[in-house]
């Protein structure tokens, strides 16, 4: 049996705390020290990530900076090849901003067309070339709707005030980094003063008198230009022919001449009647190659009379397939009207 006085107790207590601190104290050690191992590898992997991040940095900038370069290389060789092509060809060629309407390059003979120097062209903006700023918001609109503007007509202005008509093609474009519209301009000048021309002779002839010889089918009048009749001769007998429309009544010598006839009342679809000592022949101009001449059998002729253009209204589509195409036009007058013959159109 063993005894345990109080100091025996003592002593074991203090034995037995000083042993368990012991323990905590070298269990806390070891786990410091893994700790600090740890951390150091994580220095370790921080510090190498660290010198793969300054690498792959400089690599990086070196692949963008030969990168920004071969960009802006290819940007000035396009760059280069618009001013070349504009150049080339022989008409206005121009570049505008998107974003503020501003002239960014104008080839030299654009320069000729608005009468202005090359720098003052850049000075501009595209909306002061325009003689009416509407048509400008009429062309963004075309633009934005179908990508592109083709054959599109304006009025544009000189740097003289006056103005001149021109059409415009114009294609989307980058152009020095920035978005922009090539336009080339086709002056139209010359068209509109032949178009200008052809209405004034238009107007002219509305306004002038045209001949022509009067002659009359069975009820009706007609009328044929008097410049394409080579003269009125008397009804003479004629020579048949064989294998012609029934309309070709035969053939007549006139002037060491043989020239065909036709009935124009059979060749316009009307009913035959007997010649009369007023039936006559009109010998008309047809223009071509084959019968320029021929001779057209009416009633007879009641006269010369003159017809402006406006006068003249176009034959309605109720015409009968013998007139159809024969028929010009249906004139107005105080006697009348008068149905209008073109001999040119009368195959014989």
């Amino acid at each position: 049996m063993r005894l345990e006085t109080p100091c025996v107790r003592f002593w074991i207590k203090n034995a037995m705390e000083q042993i368990n601190k012991t323990a905590e104290e070298t269990s806390f050690r070891e786990k410091a020290a893994q700790l600090e191992e740890e951390n150091r590898k994580l220095r370790k992997k921080i510090q190498g990530l660290k010198k793969t991040m300054e690498i792959t940095s400089r690599h990086g900038d070196a692949v963008t900076s030969d990168l920004e370069e071969k960009v802006e290389a290819s940007i000035r060789e396009i760059e280069n090849h618009i001013r070349l092509i504009s150049e080339t060809i022989p008409v206005p060629v121009a570049i505008v901003q998107v974003s503020d309407g501003k002239v960014v390059y104008a080839n030299e003979h654009s320069c000729r067309a608005f009468g202005l120097a090359p720098d003052e062209v850049l000075k501009h903006s595209a909306s002061e070339l325009y003689e009416t700023p509407e048509d400008r918001k009429v062309f963004f609109k075309i633009l934005r709707q179908q990508g592109r503007v083709i054959n599109f007509e304006t009025q544009l202005r000189k740097s003289d005030g006056s103005s001149f008509w021109a059409t415009l093609f114009s294609q989307p474009i980058s152009f020095k980094n920035e978005p922009c519209v090539l336009t080339v301009i086709i002056d139209l000048s010359e068209r509109k003063q032949a178009e200008e021309e052809i209405r004034r002779l238009h107007e002219q002839l509305n306004q002038k008198d045209i001949p022509y010889l009067i002659f009359r089918l069975k009820d009706t009048e007609y009328g044929m230009e008097l410049l394409k009749i080579r003269e009125i001769v008397t009804l003479k007998p004629l020579t048949p022919v064989m294998d012609v429309p029934p309309y070709v009544k035969g053939m007549i010598r006139l002037r060491d001449s043989l020239i065909p006839v036709a009935d124009l009342r059979l060749r316009l679809g009307l009913e035959a009647a007997d010649y009369t000592d007023r039936t006559c022949i009109i010998v008309a101009e047809t223009g071509n190659a084959e019968n320029r001449i021929i001779g057209l059998i009416a009633d007879s002729v009641t006269g010369v009379q003159g017809f402006r253009q406006r006068d003249i209204e176009f034959p309605p589509g109720l015409l009968s397939e013998n007139s159809r195409g024969i028929i010009s036009g249906i004139a107005k007058s105080e006697s009348g009207m008068k149905i209008l013959i073109v001999p040119e159109r009368i195959c014989l």
